[in-house]
Formats: structure tokens, C-alpha cells, sequence
């Protein structure tokens, strides 16, 4: 079975690239069917490794994406563009799914190694037994998983790894530290000269640097350095338009937009923090590439070096060719057996520092690039301006749906009860029968009145939010829904009315996406009080993949944090889980309010 599951392994591998190849041309039907009937074989290989060697190989594939839904302007929308139909959006998510699948890679690898490796270890399984039913389950395993233990052997091509990737920063130093001084020879020549207008062109070449430097700082240290930089704020004309450039009053604006260009250069405390950086790239990455320097050079001499002079020595003639080396290298030439353990040790250090180096590396990156608690005090600081500028514009328009919905609804239905009790009353003596009729439609249409009026009521704020505070009303809404919500609630207290209506909002948003786009089947909503902030965790089991910068309910969830200095962190790879934590700043009154878990 083994044998013959080996065989068809480069016709499946045809057809796996022309399933995808049929799918990237628009056959999108036909190509994700071929691409499927291949997915099952690898899958049967899964199964088989499970079943027969023991195995378990984990089936890694990547959930289908949802199916695309409109935005409140009916427009669909993938990555950064907007289309008026579905049909390009589905096909678009649904070949990058298709395609950019780890596991697709995986598959064909496997496809085409199996057809030898896999037909050997069936065959030897004959007579092996079981012995050799495990390793075809650990081959299988090895090609097919997307999670593998970090053997000694992978540490090394790590460290392997990391000394490419110091190297690479020893050059890049080099790199920096010239750009620096010519930099620095540039502000001095143009500032000299009157021509500091062109400054922000040069500093542009400083920032470029130093965000290459962020960017090799997270991908191969793993130190996350933000970039953070002034925005630029186009100048606006007078009263009688004229732009101001300095002292100066011009009638285009491009005087003036280079002079706040320069303005912004100067001003920003970031940009003297990159010239900074790239002045001492060169000296930092110098002293932390000395000890592996000294490594490498007790590697060359006592492993390489005294092998060459003592197989030279068998053929010379001369006598002693190393005895006008060093006294260390004397001994080890004398002796080269003896170099061979010392290089090995010196080379084995080598591959071991590296990966320290260059997260050494990194944390030195992030202690100048990374933006100071004054840049990010003023960073917040418009954030919150420009929160409260949202939560202004986001109110208005609340005002208005109320009043819309008031005028159109309530407001109608009350005007239409009026005239047909009016009615009723002229024709009371008249006819009685149709009085009554009319009373009864008007006793029916101010029950729906009334129940309009309270769904506006709970969609401006629940009552049992009012009543009984923020917990209860979210396990009210944990009560409204057909999935399983437990709610793990400890708060010593009441937040603030308004914190109470944002954290409800945002929770109830998130449960909605949680059940609407992720299919999640169970949900865990957490709620305490840490460090004197409101923590909300919502937690899913849903396929995962949200991203805030595409989902509109997202970012109106950060907007309506953001009015509170509130934070929303999201973590939802592709699979799931999704944990969201919002966190919101504020004080509680001392009415204890809850201390339990529920599940609904």
C-alpha cells in the first residue's frame, strides 16, 4: 500500500501545480477540486502514518477565507481596492488561499520525495515490520508537519544563520557609519552655503537607514523597534493666500512646503536619533564582532592552518617552515593534533554566540531608534485629539440616526394612532363596529410603537447597563445568543457610565464578528480590573485571520477606545484561536459588583 500510495507521486505533483496554475487563470471551480483530490492523498498519507506507524501528523491546512460581505456603501473590498461586485474579491482571496499556503509546499515536497524514500521504507517494511512502518510515519511526519521539535542540527543552522545575518551588519556598519559622516559634513556644507532647504533630503537617506535598521532589528533579533516621526502638516495660506516660508510670504506653496519640511527635520527628535544610530552602528557592531573575530581566528590556526603546514612538513625539505611563527602557533604547528579539539571548540563557540550577537545587536538598535516616553507622550496626545475628534463626529452622527428614527418611526406610528383614535371618536354614536375595529389597530400599533421605542433605547444604551452594570449586561447578551459564552467577571466596583457603554459595545462588536466571520462555536469573555485600568478579554475558537486594518467593526472599536486612552491588542493567526484584550483607563466606584463565571 505504501508502494503504490509512492508511485502516482509526480503525476499528483502535475496536478497539484496545474489545479493551482487553472485557479490563478480564473478556472477557479475546476482548480480548487484538483487541488483538493491532491490534498486528500496527502491526507491519506497522514492517516496511514497515524494509523500504521504511530504517528500523528497534524493537518495543517489554512481555513477557506469567508465568503466577501459589503461595506455600509455595498462596495466589496480586497486588500486596498473596492469592487462593486463580489465575484473578483472571492476569486482573488480564494487563490491566495490556495497559493500562498505553507502547507501547499509541503504537499508538493512531499510529492515528489515520497515517490523514492517512500517506496524504499514500504519495501523494507516487508521485512522490517513495524520498525520501518515508524519511519515512514517520522518521514511522513518530517515533510508534512508544519511543527518540528529544534534539533541540535537546526540549532546550528541557526547559529549558522546569525553569523550571515552579523556579517551582513558588519557591512551595513560600515555603511552607516559613512553615510553618518557624510551626513554630518552635508548639515555643516548646506547650513555654511544657505542651502538648508535641501537638508531634509539628506536626512531622508538617514531615515531610510535607520528604518532598514528597525526592519533587520525585528526580523532577525526578534526586538521590536516602532518608528515614530513627526507627521508633516502641510502649511495653509493667509487670509489674503500667501504661504508663509519663514520670515518670508510667497505666493506658491512649494516655498513654503520645503521650509516645513526643513522645519520637521529639525524639530523632530527622531532624526537626531537616527544620525546618532548610524555614527554608532559602526564602533557597537565593531565590539560585539571582536570576541567571534578572536574565535575565528583560534579556529583557523589551530584547525586549519597546523593541518596545512604539517601535511607541507611531509613534502618539504626545508626543515621548518613555521619556525618563524608566533610562540601559540609554534606549539600548535609543533603539535597540529592537538589544534584540531581547540579549533573545533573555537568553531562550536562561534555558531553558539552568534544568536546572542545579534539580539545584542537588536536591543542596541532599539535603545536609539525607539521612539522616547516624550515622543510617545505627544503621540498620544494627538491620538486622544484625534479620538475626541472621531467621538465628537461619531456622536453627531448617533444624534441624528436618533432623531431620523424617531421622526420616521415612532413619530409616524404616534401621528397615525392620533388620527385613528380621532376617528374612532367621531364614529362612536355613528358606528360603534368600526370604532371598535379602529380601536383595536390602534391598540396593536401602540404595542409596536412601544416596542420600537425600546429597541432605540437598547441601542443607545441597555437598560440592564444602567441598572445593573457592565457584567450582567454582558452575560444578558451572552443569553440572546445560540453559542456557548462563559463570562469570567472580577470587578471590585463600577467603571464610569461612559466606560461601561464603550467596553459593552466593543464586546458586543466583537462576539458579532467572533460568531458573523470567524464561525466561532465557543467564546470566553474575561473581565477585571488590573493596574487601574478596565481589561476585557474575548477569546474564540473561530478560523481566525482578523486584521484591523481591513475590518471596518475593528477599527470603530479603536476609535471608541481611543476617546478613553483605551487599547485594543489583537491576536488571530489564520486557524484560530482569537484573543482580543481591550484595556481601558479608569476608576471604580466601591460597589462590589461581581466575582464569578457563567456560562450561557
Amino acid at each position: 500500500m505504501l508502494l503504490l500510495l509512492a508511485l502516482p507521486g509526480p503525476l499528483l505533483f502535475v496536478l497539484y501545480l496545474f489545479g493551482l496554475g487553472a485557479a490563478s487563470l480564473g478556472l477557479l471551480w475546476p482548480g480548487e477540486w484538483l487541488v483538493g483530490r491532491c490534498r486528500a492523498a496527502a491526507n491519506l498519507g497522514r492517516r496511514l502514518a497515524r494509523d500504521w506507524g504511530g504517528v500523528e501528523v497534524p493537518v495543517p491546512y489554512r481555513p477557506a477565507p469567508p465568503e466577501p460581505q459589503p461595506d455600509a456603501e455595498g462596495w466589496y473590498r480586497h486588500d486596498k481596492a473596492l469592487y462593486r461586485k463580489p465575484r473578483i474579491p472571492r476569486y482573488l482571496a480564494r487563490v491566495v488561499w490556495l497559493a500562498e499556503d505553507p502547507a501547499t509546499n509541503r504537499d508538493l515536497n512531499w510529492m515528489l520525495l515520497n515517490t523514492v524514500a517512500g517506496a524504499v521504507l514500504g519495501l523494507l517494511a516487508v521485512l522490517g515490520g513495524r520498525t520501518f512502518l515508524r519511519a515512514h510515519g517520522l518521514w511522513t511526519r518530517l515533510l508534512l508537519s508544519p511543527v518540528r521539535p529544534c534539533r541540535w542540527w537546526e540549532r546550528v543552522v541557526h547559529g549558522l544563520h546569525d553569523l550571515w545575518h552579523l556579517a551582513v551588519l558588519g557591512l551595513l556598519a560600515v555603511v552607516n557609519l559613512l553615510a553618518g559622516v557624510l551626513l554630518v559634513v552635508l548639515f555643516v556644507v548646506t547650513h555654511v552655503l544657505g542651502a538648508f532647504v535641501w537638508w531634509p533630503w539628506c536626512n531622508r537617506v538617514a531615515r531610510l537607514l535607520a528604518g532598514l535598521g528597525r526592519s533587520l532589528a525585528g526580523k532577525w533579533s526578534g526586538v521590536a523597534v516602532d518608528e515614530v516621526y513627526l507627521p508633516f502638516v502641510a502649511p495653509l495660506p493667509t487670509s489674503d493666500g500667501l504661504y508663509r516660508a519663514g520670515r518670508m510670504l510667497r505666493k506658491s506653496p512649494r516655498p513654503a512646503i520645503r521650509w516645513a519640511r526643513y522645519r520637521q527635520a529639525m524639530t523632530d527628535p527622531a532624526s537626531a536619533r537616527d544620525l546618532l544610530w548610524l555614527l554608532g552602528d559602526g564602533p557597537v557592531t565593531a565590539a560585539l564582532l571582536a570576541p567571534l573575530a578572536a574565535l575565528c581566528w583560534v579556529f583557523g590556526w589551530g584547525f586549519w592552518i597546523p593541518f596545512w603546514i604539517w601535511i607541507g612538513g611531509l613534502f618539504s625539505d626545508v626543515g621548518q617552515p613555521w619556525a618563524e611563527l608566533p610562540a601559540p602557533a609554534k606549539w600548535l604547528a609543533e603539535t597540529p593534533l592537538a589544534g584540531f579539539p581547540l579549533g573545533l571548540a573555537a568553531g562550536a563557540a562561534v555558531v553558539a554566540l552568534a544568536p546572542p550577537l545579534v539580539r545584542l545587536h537588536g536591543r542596541w538598535t532599539r535603545v536609539l531608534l525607539a521612539p522616547t516616553g516624550k515622543t510617545l507622550l505627544a503621540q498620544r496626545v494627538r491620538r486622544l485629539a484625534e479620538t475626541r475628534a472621531d467621538a465628537t463626529e461619531a456622536e453627531d452622527t448617533q444624534l441624528r440616526r436618533i432623531e431620523r428614527d424617531l421622526h420616521d418611526g415612532a413619530q409616524a406610528r404616534l401621528i397615525a394612532l392620533g388620527l385613528k383614535l380621532a376617528a374612532a371618536e367621531q364614529l362612536l354614536d355613528s358606528d360603534p363596529q368600526r370604532a371598535r375595529e379602529l380601536l383595536g389597530e390602534s391598540k396593536a400599533e401602540s404595542g409596536q410603537t412601544l416596542a420600537e421605542l425600546r429597541a432605540l433605547v437598547r441601542g443607545i444604551r441597555p437598560p440592564v447597563l444602567t441598572e445593573r452594570g457592565l457584567v450582567d449586561a454582558v452575560r444578558a447578551l451572552a443569553l440572546d445568543l445560540s453559542v456557548r459564552i462563559e463570562v469570567s467577571a472580577d470587578l471590585p466596583g463600577r467603571c464610569p457610565s461612559a466606560v461601561e457603554s464603550a467596553a459593552y459595545f466593543a464586546t458586543r462588536e466583537l462576539v458579532t464578528n467572533a460568531l458573523k466571520h470567524a464561525g466561532a462555536e465557543a467564546i470566553r469573555v474575561e473581565l477585571d480590573y488590573q493596574r487601574g485600568s478596565l481589561r476585557v478579554v474575548v477569546t474564540d475558537d473561530g478560523s481566525g485571520g482578523a486584521d484591523p486594518d481591513r475590518g471596518s467593526g475593528l477599527r470603530g472599536i479603536r476609535r471608541r477606545l481611543g476617546t478613553f486612552d483605551g487599547t485594543l491588542h489583537l491576536s488571530s493567526p489564520l486557524g484560530g484561536p482569537t484573543r482580543a484584550t481591550m484595556e481601558i483607563p479608569c476608576a471604580l466606584s466601591s460597589q462590589k459588583t461581581s466575582s464569578s463565571s457563567e456560562t450561557a
